[in-house]
């Protein structure tokens, strides 16, 4: 239409084009702080044009939508990085955690305790029948046994608490998925009808940045609007209008392990699978990073009890007794494997022993390796092919297992069960254990300070070389393939310590740098500048103006006509 009627066709497609595009301003000034808020623009375009004489004439303008302004590939990226500062942010907060363990700023800790306990050996030395200076050996040999104790069951307890903590965080993700699951279907009951639910996508973009934040998560949109979200190896923990959940259940340490479980309660053990997220920093310092300490804490405790009660054993007592050890609570670890064979690991063993099945093969051919972070022994056998004596075989060539034996003829193939992959080898930790012999606290007579000992008792009374040579000790190269002293390998044991929270925390700042550099670029791209919209506004406001006036300026033409009638 090319007459008057069309002019204001035009004016009053004018009017509410422009009347949009102040409501969809209006509210991105009204969300520019809301979090998650993605700005919203009014997609205007030249209507359908109309033939006339002099040609095609336009017939005004029309709005076509509001679009949100998103790049769906940034957003993968904020997640990504997002997951890989959740797992340093939990590393670095339980990593502060050991190190006070550790920490010897307040005068105190394992380190002086050795230092005195070696100290009192020397002391000894000096006056080897002396009662006062027997009894503060065994004080001080206490006092540093009660630490080493001490400082493994704090390790434990931190343990403990990041099984809490992990428990928390799967709630976390259940609730996520859940909401995740209800806008999903409400985005795609509302854009089946041809509308947009841009406000729904931001609320669900911003959860899924949380979920990222606790775990690695992998993301699909279908064509209705709804988006997929797996977990570890490829289980979906929200699939279009349904969430799946994440549930717990115990492994051979006593610990939890992550499982996914499906619509009928079946559950899937996932934690080798997670790659990301707070999740992965708290299993990673609790089954490597923890683990490695309590390792080393016995490996400590241990070289010092194997070699004192070595010298201690072969000394004299001032009672003229001999042949005893000073300290006790040694490691000893056994276990069963599948209630077939049996295993006995040597003094100090504890820890897992792991099978890995491999498909047919040779009976013979099973490989035992010991993982270098854990110690934990692996060993990959021929499924249905290796027997009971050919893994009693293989492991008791290995050199942390002491004694295995088919429990059973060996004859049968070996075939796997159900949670008969692995075995715990328990029996205590040398740091946990260690005390002093109760028969020495009784009666300080049994410290054998002295190499010989004649038939009359008290006949050589100043014979002090077993108390020198355990003093020496201190100074002598036993750990770490006869390279360090104790003192040394402590010294590095809380060197490393730190070097993890020095390591943790400038991940963690540098991942969150990287995730706050995409968020100011997200922001530049899709964030409410007011500015922006201010000037958006005065557009708006002038094009509807201009369309008031063309529709008053239409009306005028029109009363001139019927004028003209009169």
């Amino acid at each position: 239409m090319t007459d008057i009627y069309g002019i204001i066709s035009i004016g009053s497609k004018a009017l509410l084009a422009q009347q949009k595009g102040i409501y969809v301003t209006g509210n991105n000034i009204a969300n520019v702080n809301t979090p998650g808020y993605t700005r919203q623009r009014v997609n205007l375009s030249s209507d359908v044009p109309v033939n006339s004489g002099i040609g095609p004439v336009g017939t005004g303008v029309q709005a076509l939508g509001i679009e949100r302004i998103y790049q769906r590939f940034l957003g993968v990226q904020i997640n990504n990085e997002t997951q890989t500062r959740g797992n340093w942010e939990a590393r670095r907060d339980v990593a502060e955690r050991i190190e006070m363990i550790f920490d010897e700023s307040n005068g105190y800790g394992l380190n002086q305790a050795m230092y005195e306990f070696w100290t009192a050996w020397q002391d000894l030395s000096n006056n080897p029948s002396g009662p006062v200076e027997r009894t503060v050996l065994i004080a001080k040999s206490q006092i540093m046994a009660e630490t080493f104790s001490k400082n493994y069951q704090n390790l434990q307890t931190i343990q403990q608490d990041i099984d809490t903590l992990i428990e928390g965080t799967i709630d976390e993700v259940n609730l996520l998925s859940e909401k995740i699951a209800r806008l999903n279907e409400k985005i795609i009951q509302m854009e089946a009808g041809g509308s947009t639910a841009n406000d729904y996508r931001d609320q669900r973009e911003l959860l899924l940045n949380e979920l990222s934040n606790l775990i690695d998560i992998d993301t699909f949109e279908n064509t209705a609007g709804g988006v997929t979200v797996s977990v570890g190896s490829g289980q979906p923990l929200v699939e279009g209008t349904f969430g799946y959940g994440l549930s717990t259940e115990m492994n051979a340490f006593g610990h939890l392990n992550v499982t996914w479980v499906d619509a009928v309660n079946n559950e899937v053990d996932i934690t080798d699978s997670i790659s990301g997220g707070r999740i992965k920093g708290l299993l990673d310092v609790r089954d490597l990073d923890i683990r490695n300490h309590m390792n080393r804490l016995d490996n400590l405790a241990q070289s010092i009890m194997d070699q004192v009660n070595s010298l201690h054993a072969g000394g004299y007592g001032l009672d003229g007794s001999t042949g005893n050890d000073y300290f006790v609570g040694e490691a000893i670890a056994s276990g069963v494997l599948d209630s077939l064979v049996t295993i006995t690991a040597e003094t100090g063993g504890a820890g897992n022993l792991s099978i890995t099945l491999v498909p047919g093969g040779t009976a013979g051919s099973e490989t035992v390796t010991t993982d270098p972070i854990t110690g934990d022994i692996r060993i990959a056998i021929e499924d249905g092919v290796s027997t009971r004596d050919d893994i009693a075989a293989a492991l008791q060539s290995h050199s942390a297992i002491a004694s295995a034996v088919a429990t059973a003829p060996g004859g049968t193939p070996w075939t796997l069960g159900v949670g008969s992959d692995t075995v715990a080898l328990s029996g205590g930790s040398s740091a946990l254990n260690m005390e002093v012999n109760p028969a020495i606290v009784l009666d300080e007579r049994l410290i054998a300070s002295a190499q010989s000992f004649d038939t009359v008792p008290g006949d050589k009374p100043g014979d002090n070389r077993n108390a020198i040579a355990i003093a020496n000790l201190k100074s002598s190269r036993i750990l770490s393939g006869n390279t360090a002293t104790f003192d040394a390998y402590y010294e590095s044991f809380v060197g490393d310590l730190g070097y993890e929270v020095q390591q943790a925390s400038s991940s963690y700042s540098h991942q969150s740098e990287m995730v706050h550099q995409l968020e100011n670029h997200r922001e530049s791209i899709s964030g409410v500048s007011v500015d922006e919209e201010m000037v958006n506004l005065v557009k708006f406001q002038n094009a509807y103006q201009a369309a008031a006036k063309l529709i008053s300026t239409a009306d005028e033409m029109m009363q001139s006509v019927l004028n003209m009638v009169r």
